[in-house]
């Protein structure tokens, strides 16, 4: 510190010293042990800032920055319910088909983190994992050293990987899977080699504990979609049913949405089909080996004839006037 501030003295480095007491609030390396989604400090408030700016000014009234702030509001849902038809509706786009764990969250994963999840996989290609002998084993628990090799055959991005045998959990050390919930490039190295070379069954596929929900497609419970994505692909004659569905409804959506009695017609006929669905029982589906209802765990990708809306309202960059 006097290196850096010469001539400042012990009382002048107050302030850095009352920073380097909250450390852990701050300082990533402090914090990579708590979910943060993956997001920095800084930007919540400039993504909140940037949204705000768009729509609201100093001089407005109460009411009428209620008024502006509940219209940003309903076109971040607009875009949010567009993103989750994307994410229902598309294939994953899967590169690397012989690996069993990239197949496994292809369809599990939204298309963006599923993007982030094959570029930890692609990166995770040119790690080399060795058993650790200097660090006392426990168990079924065991460490392994993770790393890559520069050009000078040194080492380089070295970690640790804690290995449970029992329930097939893989942790590492650089923490990414504790602050963003995402599996890191080590972690996937080592359920790959794990299972090419141990052949054990745990590993071949990520467990559920280290999937989390929020990243899933099925993320949204209750949403305006009445049915959810399954990791097993559905028997052709529900996929058929799905498509033909979906197609009669988006040319009927078309003309409906058009003309105010239409609409309500149809969302009365659509209530009244609703609460029938629920009222049906659980019936028993021959070639399923299981029961189904109306919501059954059907895929949904590229149905044909519904495509989602690309004009999409966006929010203009002039300022907003009396």
């Amino acid at each position: 510190i006097d290196k850096c501030f010469p001539g400042k003295g012990p009382l002048g480095h107050s302030w850095l010293q009352g920073i380097y007491k909250v450390r852990e609030k701050w300082s990533s390396a402090w914090v990579n042990s708590h979910f943060g989604a993956g997001m920095k400090s800084t930007q919540l408030s400039e993504c909140c800032n940037s949204n705000l700016r768009h729509y609201l000014q100093s001089e407005f009234s109460i009411p009428r920055f209620f008024v502006h702030f509940d219209r940003m509001l309903d076109n971040k849902r607009d875009a949010e319910e567009e993103e989750e038809y994307i994410a229902l509706s598309t294939f994953a786009d899967c590169r690397f088909s012989s690996s069993a764990i990239v197949k496994q969250v292809a369809d599990l994963y939204t298309p963006k983190i599923f993007q982030l999840f094959l570029g930890q996989y692609k990166e995770s290609l040119s790690y080399n994992v060795f058993p650790n002998t200097e660090l006392a084993q426990e168990g079924n628990v065991k460490i392994f050293d993770v790393f890559t090799l520069l050009a000078d055959f040194s080492r380089f991005d070295s970690r640790l990987l804690i290995v449970d045998f029992d329930n097939g959990e893989i942790k590492c050390t650089c923490r990414k899977w504790e602050s963003s919930g995402l599996l890191c490039k080590h972690q996937l190295r080592g359920y790959d080699l794990l299972w090419s070379t141990t052949c054990n069954v745990k590993f071949h596929h990520i467990p559920s504990s280290l999937i989390l929900k929020r990243w899933t497609r099925t993320a949204k419970t209750g949403g305006n979609f009445g049915f959810a994505v399954s990791s097993t692909e559905a028997p052709s004659k529900y996929r058929s049913r799905l498509f033909n569905i979906s197609a009669v409804s988006a040319s009927l959506i078309s003309r409906v949405c058009l003309n105010d009695d239409l609409y309500k017609t149809t969302m009365d006929f659509m209530s009244d089909l609703i609460k029938k669905c629920e009222a049906l029982p659980t019936v028993e589906t021959a070639g399923t080996g299981g029961s189904t209802n109306c919501e059954s765990d059907v895929p949904v990708r590229n149905v044909k004839g519904f495509k989602p809306k690309k004009d999409s309202f966006k929010p203009s960059k002039r300022p907003i006037t009396e």
